[in-house]
């Protein structure tokens, strides 16, 4: 039976080959596409799935409450994990981290600049499962000038030599390198190439439960519930910080708490961290969990989109091969042999798209890789569990679509299908129209979808954002220069740089110091963003005074400070901020004691950092200001034509006065559109396999059509023979599937609707879906061409076709 029923399949796939082609090509690239995309989705869901305790490691995050505004940090303050050790029983152990900066390393006369540097406590290496391959784990940073080096920095610096003992300079003074680790993994919310003992960084060992400067985590013990800790986080902030905050402040921590002011601690499971963490001061661009739920809607909707192609054409050519059905039963075939037949056939198609799917995965692999910038494996996601549930959908999906043409078609009489007076079932038609409208559901809410997210990448890349963003080159690290005012009158000596600005940090940089200010004669104080500039930045940058003055070296501007709008507001002082006597409140700052500042100028509120976040309060010294300021960025407004050329000569000057300096520069632009890269990099997958979507629909509309004008070529012929016209034709044909169009349009719009006001909830700027009806008017517009277009090819022979022809075997 099984022979036969083989050679009966090959023997139909054969003789119907535009149909075999359809049904095996569309459903193996949506398997395929579907598999990358669950490749893709476990990559995501499976960071730091490596540590042994991951199910009892967690992170300290805060959100941190001001009278006006909440802002999210995964930087804490250095003493919050060690404090809930000693406090709190339930904590097994803690373990800090450094998120570190870049710096030059020498090994022999050879430098290289390392931003892959991190600190950490010494127990790092026993709380997160990053494994030692050179040196003791007990005993690793056994001084506080120990160094541990990944496996592939070490091979960087010292070959296949032993690295421990070895000796690197550092503008830290000179590491000891005591371990080797393997590399940390791809799949981790932290990543380090050199990491040094936490207890080198003298500048953070102090008691400090305020100034956010580390990653906290904690390591519970069995059984403890996360949330017991974050309760006790509540009396922490009251035993430690509150003190700390009314002597600073001048306030009790209880008018502190009313005027608005707070802090909420709480514990994020380190498995968490990639997908559900959007916090500020991040290790590093995190992913985002809804477009892990959109891909994996979109995988369905693809295997969806391909199973219906597969089930409609079976239903479709029933009524084609009925008086085949007819004559085997004639010829005393018997039901359930007709009925194993269609189901064979139905299965071995499916089974033959899953295989060839995988062989177009393991092509397509290296290219998706390069895309994501992932090294996923084929052979990880093929376990056998995985193996069995794709060999069970193929059954599966082979045995829904062969059901209607086993079943129905085998229960008609031969005599009256012969006669060729069969029927179509009006349940039948309302099937075929119903998975019809269910692929156009899906495409137009992908292709609106794609509009809007292309609509607000567009809006990202060109919102005013309070400064001018283009032909802004960026040099790096300028406090390593030691002579920075002979630099930059070198600097802007080079044809093509316009002017030259100085600030400790760039827009989107997030690097900027906290301080806290209060009005003189008030006794609140209110926590601001803080940055330094230099020389002509606002001139440089093109950002725009409210009121008063920019810091010149024209007045003696150690006392000046500057704020923007929002901390105008936030300070109470918007009215008349200008001459406003503003004091620093001591802190990690100023140690010293309390500075008062005289406001010289509100700038116009802009966006410093990303678009995902609201603008918060800041203030700004200049960089001759009595608190002391670090200028490590320069930016030159410079000729776009002569790029090359000044970065070269900027080079240049730069060798001559640091040689041993690493001279790193970055172009503004390209920084701040990589705040981005996820949503972009999202937006490119989410328009490919869209347009993946939608040419399976369409293949399964081009299907179809096929079969169902050429159930009514004899209806065609008739009236044609009673004076309709080719066009009158075509327009009838057509029209039905305008209006299978129209109802998926109806249904999509809404769904789109709800769908791309969710994912834009994630950005504080974004587009208003009310301007955005061009979006949905162009997705039904496309909707309805593409049905055409593919629908026309058929339309058109039929109604060109000889009614003679059609009608000979009346």
């Amino acid at each position: 039976m099984f022979k036969i029923n083989a050679k009966l399949a090959f023997r139909n796939l054969a003789k119907h080959k535009l149909y075999t082609f359809i049904n095996i090509g569309g459903l193996a690239i949506s398997l395929a596409v579907c598999m990358l995309i669950l490749l893709y989705v476990n990559s995501e869901v499976n960071y730091d799935n490596y540590h042994p305790n991951k199910e009892r490691l967690y992170r300290v995050a805060l959100d941190r409450f001001y009278p006006d505004h909440t802002s999210y940090y995964a930087l804490t303050p250095f003493s919050m994990a060690e404090q809930a050790a000693i406090d709190f029983p339930e904590v097994e152990a803690f373990c800090r981290i450094f998120p570190g900066f870049g710096i030059d390393v020498t090994y022999e006369n050879e430098s290289f600049l390392e931003n892959g540097l991190k600190a950490a406590d010494k127990n790092f290496f026993e709380v997160f499962g990053i494994k030692i391959i050179e040196g003791d784990k007990a005993d690793i940073f056994n001084v506080p000038n120990a160094v541990v080096l990944s496996e592939s920095t070490a091979r960087k610096y010292f070959g296949n030599d032993q690295a421990i003992g070895k000796i690197l300079k550092s503008a830290l003074g000179d590491l000891i390198v005591s371990g080797v680790a393997e590399d940390t993994p791809q799949n981790t919310h932290f990543k380090f190439d050199l990491l040094l003992n936490l207890e080198l960084l003298n500048f953070l060992q102090a008691p400090n439960f305020l100034n956010f400067s580390v990653h906290n985590y904690l390591l519970l013990k069995e059984g403890v519930d996360p949330e017991l800790i974050n309760e006790k986080y509540v009396d922490l902030v009251e035993n430690y910080a509150a003190g700390q905050i009314e002597r600073s402040q001048n306030i009790s921590f209880e008018e502190y708490k009313a005027s608005g002011n707070g802090y909420r601690y709480y514990l994020q499971p380190i498995q968490d961290i990639h997908l559900k963490s959007q916090l500020e001061a991040e290790f590093e661009v995190n992913g985002n969990i809804t477009y892990i739920y959109i891909f994996l809607s979109i995988a369905v909707f693809i295997v969806a989109l391909a199973a219906v192609n597969f089930i409609n054409l079976a239903t479709a050519r029933s009524t084609e091969r009925a008086k085949e059905v007819g004559i085997r039963k004639v010829l005393g075939s018997e039901r359930k042999q007709l009925i194993s037949q269609f189901l064979f056939e139905s299965i071995f198609v499916s089974v033959v798209s899953l295989l060839i799917a995988v062989a177009l995965i393991f092509l397509i692999m290296p290219a998706f890789n390069g895309f994501t910038e992932k090294t996923m494996a084929l052979a990880t996601f093929l376990t056998p569990l995985n193996i069995g549930i794709l060999l069970l959908f193929s059954l599966g999906l082979g045995l829904l679509a062969g059901l209607y043409p086993a079943f129905i078609l085998s229960s008609f009489k031969p005599v009256t299908v012969l006669k060729g007076k069969l029927i179509s079932s009006k349940n039948g038609a309302w099937i075929r129209n119903g998975l019809v409208v269910f692929q156009f559901f899906i495409s137009i809410v992908l292709i609106c979808s794609t509009l809007i997210v292309g609509q607000q990448m567009d809006y990202l890349q060109n919102r005013n954002l309070g400064f001018d963003r283009e032909n802004v080159l960026v040099i790096q690290r300028a406090f390593n220069l030691p002579d920075l005012e002979t630099f930059k009158t070198e600097v802007s000596k080079i044809p093509g740089v316009n002017s030259i600005g100085g600030a400790s940090a760039m827009p989107g940089s997030g690097i900027y110091f906290g301080a806290s200010f209060r009005q003189e004669g008030m006794n609140e104080a209110v926590a601001l963003n803080c940055a330094v500039f230099a020389d002509e930045y606002l001139e440089t940058m093109n950002m725009e005074l409210a009121e008063g003055r920019s810091f010149s070296k024209d007045f003696q501007d150690t006392l000046a400070l500057m704020l923007n709008e929002s901390g105008a507001r936030a300070l109470g002082i918007a009215d008349n901020p200008i001459g406003a006597r503003i004091s620093n409140v001591q802190g990690a700052n100023n140690p010293n004691g309390n500075i008062t500042y005289q406001v010289v100028g509100i700038i116009k509120d802009y966006n410093y950092k990303s678009l995902h976040t609201e603008i918060t309060p800041m203030a700004i010294f200049s960089s001759e200001s009595a608190q002391g300021g670090n200028v490590a960025n320069l930016a030159l407004k410079i000729d776009p034509a002569q790029s090359a050329a000044i970065v070269d000569q900027v080079r240049e000057i730069w060798r001559g006065q640091a040689p041993n300096q690493t001279y790193v520069y970055n172009f503004l632009d390209d920084s701040l559109n990589g705040l981005y890269e996820a949503e972009q990099k999202s937006g490119k997958l989410f328009l490919i396999f869209t347009s993946i979507a939608i040419w399976i629909a369409c293949i399964g509309l081009f299907g179809l059509a096929t079969f169902i004008i050429g159930s009514r070529i004899k209806e065609i012929g008739v009236r044609k023979v009673l004076g309709a016209s080719s066009a009158r034709v075509v327009f009838l044909l057509m029209n039905d599937f305008n209006k299978l169009i129209l109802i998926s349009v109806l249904l999509a719009v809404p769904a789109a609707i709800w769908v791309m006001q969710k994912w834009l909830a994630g950005f504080a700027y974004r587009i208003d879906l009310t301007d955005t009806w061009v979006s949905f008017f162009i997705g039904g517009i496309v909707s309805l061409l593409v049905a055409w277009l593919t629908v026309s090819y058929h339309s058109i022979k039929a109604a060109m076709s000889n009614p003679v022809k059609n009608l000979r075997t009346e």
